[in-house]
């Protein structure tokens, strides 16, 4: 694997990282849902301060289908599930070459968001753009056919309550014009630097589909508007499950999203959904495309296999599709018949929230926690759990 390209997907899929550890997803938390820190302090207090990126747009969806069964809390302005950010510093615009607009998704960690997951039935995907000239809202059928898993879509075009300007009054919004029209507003303040912007998608798990998604929506987009087409697009998607069916993986390859999937072999969530009717049937999967469930994959794959020394033998499926251990064996990746070999990622990190590492290294399992769980110590001497920052 070219060095610079494994260094760019570690950057990314440290951001995407990023998101789960910024998540407040404790449900005895009174801002459950939401991320520990404002989008001033988000990198810095993350320990990202050198990224060069600023944040923009904090992304919220609504995934509270079963709040009563499961017993979590409604959140009528959803769960927070990633960021909108623009690199910001002179000297990684000139090591870029560009100036780079990063949307970063949240994977799975709710329950209802689980149940999202799993609505495994292609639906028609029905999206409109505003078109510049009319300042109407039209529905554009690009490619007939294209459906799309049915909780992705669900909760990309959830509805939410937004927090409008700097009054604070509150709209209902979907996540996806969130997204949108943070991307246009940004294209439109560096429309000088036109030719030399790109748009990054990362995530992993539901964080990867959601990228996979919106990365095609927003190139739709650009599609509509003059001069825009060119911007590139691109996604880093780890452990991603199947998006939608064939005529949406030929529609992304044909408007250029360059999508490149990192998959453990050992994850079973790559394999779904389509466990039965997918792109590895062959000559049946393509005559019964049109099936609401058969699936296939978009991009290209780059497969990584548990060749890790530092990594102890384990039966527990869930591990194998943790980020960090992804992170970790991309790390190492050389080639696809190559022994792994460490290029320096601190392997503390595959136990941030597992117990994966042989035990001659020390490292204690699941060690990542918030400092006394989010309690704050006030002048009185009393413990309390501070407000959501802003």
């Amino acid at each position: 694997m070219v060095p610079n390209l494994k260094a760019e997907a570690l950057r990314y899929g440290n951001l995407a990282q990023l998101c789960y550890d910024a998540f407040d997803g404790k449900s005895y938390s009174k801002n459950y849902g939401t991320c520990y820190h404002s989008k001033r302090d988000l990198f810095n207090k993350m320990g990202m301060s050198e990224s060069g990126y600023q944040v923009t747009k904090y992304v919220y969806a609504n995934t509270n289908l079963l709040n009563q069964v499961f017993g979590e809390k409604p959140k009528d302005q959803g769960v927070w599930l990633g960021f909108i950010a623009v690199c910001t510093d002179p000297n990684e615009i000139r090591r870029l070459g560009r100036r780079d607009i990063v949307i970063a998704w949240r994977g799975t960690q709710t329950a209802e968001e689980w149940i999202e997951d799993l609505r495994d039935i292609l639906v028609p995907t029905r999206l409109s753009y505003r078109c510049k000239r009319t300042g109407k809202n039209q529905e554009h059928h690009f490619a007939d056919g294209v459906l799309i898993e049915r909780g992705f879509l669900s909760c990309y075009t959830s509805t939410v309550r937004h927090r409008q300007g700097a009054a604070g009054a509150t709209v209902n919004t979907s996540t996806r014009d969130l997204v949108v029209s943070e991307i246009e507003r940004l294209i439109q303040v560096y429309e000088k630097e036109m030719d030399n912007l790109s748009i990054t998608f990362t995530g992993q798990s539901l964080g990867a589909a959601l990228a996979t998604l919106s990365a095609y929506d927003i190139k739709q987009m650009l599609c509509t508007k003059h001069n825009f087409h060119q911007i590139p697009v691109t996604v880093f998607a780890f452990a991603s499950p199947r998006v939608g069916n064939l005529a949406f993986a030929k529609r992304v390859e044909e408007i250029g999203v360059k999508v490149l999937r990192f998959v453990n072999k050992r994850d079973v969530v790559p394999k779904v959904p389509g466990v039965c009717m997918n792109e590895n049937v062959g000559c049946l999967s393509k005559l019964l495309h049109w099936l609401p469930w058969t699936y296939f994959h978009v991009g290209f794959e780059l497969p990584l296999h548990n060749n890790s020394p530092f990594i102890q033998h384990t039966h527990n499926l869930a591990y194998f599709h943790n980020l960090e251990l992804y992170l970790h064996l991309l790390d190492g990746y050389v080639g696809s018949k190559q022994p792994f070999s460490w290029s320096g990622r601190d392997h503390a990190l595959v136990n941030k929230s597992c117990d994966l590492l042989r035990e001659k290294y020390e490292i204690p399992p699941k060690w990542w926690q918030e400092q006394n769980k989010g309690l704050v110590k006030g002048p009185d001497g009393k413990w309390t759990q501070p407000s959501e920052e802003e």
